[in-house]
């Protein structure tokens, strides 16, 4: 599933959010999640968020902390 597949965000609707598609679950939620320790209680309150769209942003997420990474070597 591709990020694109997996979100969507309006910004008249969730105050601009970028939430999961199909949801009105923000992208915010699952960090805050995660930050907590919190994956198995994510998937639990959010049922509707399924693995592939957690996948996408989390690949995402560290194709752009590895672009972060490199850059700061190179510079």
């Amino acid at each position: 599933m591709t990020l694109q597949e997996a979100l969507w965000q309006d910004p008249e609707r969730v105050s601009g959010a970028v939430c999961f598609r199909g949801t009105r679950v923000p992208v915010k939620t699952l960090f805050d999640h995660l930050t907590n320790g919190e994956l198995a209680e994510f998937y639990t309150g959010f049922p509707n968020v399924i693995p592939a769209m957690v996948a996408a942003v989390l690949d995402s997420s560290l194709h752009l902390i590895e672009i972060e990474v490199s850059m700061k070597k190179s510079a």
